[in-house]
């Protein structure tokens, strides 16, 4: 599949949680653009675990204008959503934490082909428990090219405002855990294998958070990629895994 086409926000989309810089700060959840008119557009995907196995009967839920469906037994789903309006998908299924891919438009009568990954509640618990805040988010971090011959290895990943702690991961076939023992990312080591960051024990609902490659040539938000635009900023809840993806020329 072609990165037009797999745009999910991963990972990897992390740094020592400043607590403290948190209480001057506003803390709410960022408002999400209401419908406009009639004008519709498609997103299709699948739910995965982290080793790319579906889960079915997972629901995938469109923030705020409440459309929904249920993964089949491929883990494959598909929305009929509002077209030119910032969108937030959560995916949620039994025993596993609840996923946030945001936040996108979607151009009228187009499709979004997304890919959603989630963990187990018990995994998640291990993410966030390798940040300094217990009752924070954590944000998976994909590094991709956006020409498909750049690369990310090399580079290192800052979140903004800083209230949370950066880690890498080893390249692999879907998504790895976190190494604290690496300090930047790591070059892909066989075909199909991606890079990953990750951010954990996230401040939640802090409007509105960033993050940047430094050391390696990023391409800056927001991303139109097709008919699909992802500004490049996102919040982040309390128990949830959020998605992002960065990407390199």
């Amino acid at each position: 599949m072609s990165n037009s086409h797999r745009i999910a926000g991963f990972l990897v989309l992390v740094l020592a949680s400043l607590a403290g810089c948190a209480d001057g700060m506003e803390s709410h959840t960022a408002p999400e653009t209401p419908t406009i008119g009639s004008d519709r557009a498609t997103v299709t995907g699948h739910v995965l675990d982290p080793n790319g196995a579906p889960v079915a009967g997972a629901t995938v839920t469109v923030r705020t204008s409440g459309e929904h469906a249920t993964a089949d037994s491929t883990g494959a789903f598909t929305l009929d959503v509002p077209a030119s309006t910032t969108l937030t998908l959560a995916a949620t299924a039994p025993n596993m934490a609840p996923t946030l891919l945001q936040q996108f438009l979607v151009s009228p009568g187009a499709t979004a082909a997304v890919e959603i990954p989630v963990v187990t509640a018990d995994h998640f618990k291990s993410l966030v428990a390798m940040g300094a805040n217990a009752s924070g988010g954590v944000v998976a971090v994909a590094l991709r090219s956006l020409s498909g011959t750049g690369s990310a290895a090399g580079g290192t990943v800052t979140l903004t405002p800083s209230l949370g702690r950066v880690m890498y991961a080893p390249t692999s076939i879907g998504m790895a855990d976190p190494d604290p023992a690496m300090a930047a990312v790591v070059p892909a080591n066989a075909p199909g294998a991606e890079s990953y960051a990750w951010a954990l024990g996230v401040q939640p609902h802090v409007s509105i958070m960033q993050l940047a490659l430094h050391g390696v040539s990023q391409v800056e938000p927001p991303y139109a990629i097709d008919d699909v635009t992802w500004p490049g900023t996102f919040t982040v809840d309390a128990g949830a895994l959020t998605l992002v993806t960065l990407f390199t020329k």
